[in-house]
This record gives structure tokens, sequence and C-alpha cells, in this order.
């Protein structure tokens, strides 16, 4: 009985002293109670982590854009197939007229020369005209191309009439380089296109020769006199092309040159015959231009 009593007192003395050392300790009193002690919830949370969450999840709602308000700017039908056609037209304009560099070329053609203008022409023949060169054209819009070129023409006149005294023959043969410039305009998308400018004709050489018969009842005389008929050596005149195109590098064309000085240079001519004579010629060409 008194054993039992003594562990009795034993145990109540050591919970005791356990008690006593772990208010001791120099930990902070706690008021938890339950499972739940030991998790410290600061006073103040960080809202930086919170403010990001919130940020990616409004990031990641998806809203649907309002669709785009249509706005009726044509009139009817009409109007609006006007406006596409004309877009269209720019839009080809742009790729195949501006877009498109300087176009080169080589040009050969023939014809006659004609003397419908000036005075004292009778007797003046057809003549015949070879010429071949170089052509260059450069797009300034879809419809309308700036043209020049550089020819060298062979050019033959011929000339026979009678006078009081006798009956005269008479051929000028220059070579000359002319220089046409014009403005070409495509007609219709087609090919057809025409032109007008200005052609300047230079002369390089020429030669000329006259020949006098003079007839009477017992004889005729005969007399040949070489360059005694010079040409100009400058002259100036209209130009009028029209043409087609065959295909993208070929071109045939019909062109007309109407000069607007004479001819002849009557200030040192020595044939006394045509000395009034004012040749306004007219060269009308066919010619081929074979495009790079």
């Amino acid at each position: 009985m008194v054993r039992k009593f003594w562990w009795i007192c034993f145990l109540c003395s050591s919970l005791a002293l356990a008690q006593g050392v772990f208010e001791g300790s120099g930990e902070e009193p706690s008021d938890c109670v339950g499972d739940g002690c030991g998790i410290l919830i600061p006073e103040e949370a960080d809202t930086s982590q919170t403010a990001v969450a919130d940020t990616t999840v409004k990031d990641s709602i998806e809203f649907e854009p309002e669709a785009p308000k249509t706005v009726n700017l044509f009139e009817d039908e009409d109007t609006r197939a006007t406006y596409v056609q004309e877009s269209a037209s720019e839009y080809r304009a742009r790729k195949e007229g501006f877009s498109r560099s300087i176009q080169f070329g080589f040009r050969v053609g023939g014809g006659v020369n004609l003397h419908l203008l000036g005075e004292e022409t009778k007797g003046w023949d057809l003549g015949f005209v070879a010429e071949g060169g170089i052509i260059a054209k450069l797009p300034i819009g879809y419809d309308f191309m700036a043209a020049g070129g550089l020819d060298f023409s062979y050019q033959y006149y011929h000339y026979e009439g009678d006078s009081p005294y006798s009956h005269n023959k008479a051929s000028i043969t220059d070579k000359v380089f002319q220089i046409p410039l014009f403005l070409q305009y495509n007609i219709t998308e087609d090919g057809f296109f025409a032109g007008l400018g200005v052609n300047v004709r230079l002369k390089i050489l020429g030669e000329t020769e006259f020949e006098q018969t003079v007839s009477s009842k017992e004889k005729s005389i005969t007399e040949k006199a070489s360059n005694t008929l010079p040409s100009s050596g400058v002259s100036v005149g209209g130009l009028f092309n029209l043409g087609y195109m065959v295909g993208k590098n070929v071109a045939l064309d019909l062109r007309f040159v109407q000069t607007f000085t004479n001819l002849l240079n009557l200030d040192v001519i020595a044939e006394s015959t045509l000395t009034k004579t004012k040749l306004y010629t007219t060269y009308v060409t066919l010619g081929v231009t074979l495009f790079l």
C-alpha cells in the first residue's frame, strides 16, 4: 500500500516538472487548439501572386470581336460594276504600263514618195523609199507611249517633163538619217495603235543627174550634168503612224510623213527649168518592227 502511494507521488511530480520545463523553454504560448496548430497565417497576405493569377484568368478569356459594319458605297449595281471595271483598268495599267521598262526594237520598211503639195510639181513621178533603223518606246500610261527612233533611209526621186525648147529628165538619190518622234495611243486592247508626231530628215549624201535633149528638124543634142539639182540638207515634216501588234514583240505599221520644207535647194540649183519648183514631199512606208 505504501509502495503504491510512492509511485503515485513520483508520477505526479514528473508531470509537474515536465509542464514547468515546457512553459519556461522560451517558446511563444499559442492559443491554437486542435489539428490546425503549427500552421502560421500571415496578417498581410501577398497580393502580387493573386493579381498575376487574376490577370492570367482574364487574358485566357476569349472575347468574340464585333462583326464589321457593312457600308454600302454604291447607289446601285451599275455604279458598283463601273467602279470594279475602273479599278481593274488601274491595276492593269500599273502592271502592264508603268511596270514595263523602255522597249527597244529594229524597224525595216519600204514605200513610195509622192508630190501632192507644192508648186510647179508637174512631171515629178513616184519615187521609192527604203529605210531601216532602231526605235524605242517608253510607256507613259496604259494607253500612251512616247516613241523615238533613228532610221537610215535611201530615197529616190524622178522627174520627166518638157520645156519650150527641150525634153528634160532628172533624178535625185539621197542617203539620209531620219529621226521620228511621236506619241503613240493604243486604240484597242487587240493591238491597234496610232501615233502622231514629227519627222526630221538629215541628208548625209546626195547625187543628182540631169539630162536635157534639144531637138530640131536636123538633129537632136543630148546633154547630161551631175549634181546640178541639189536637195536640201535638212527638212522637217509631220508624222502619222497607224499600226497593229501582231504579237508581243512584232508590230506592223503604215507611216505617213508630210514635209513642210522644199526638197530642192533653190539657192544653189543650176537648172533653169526647175528653179521655180517647190516639192513638199509625202512619204508612205509600210514597216515591220521587231522588239527585243
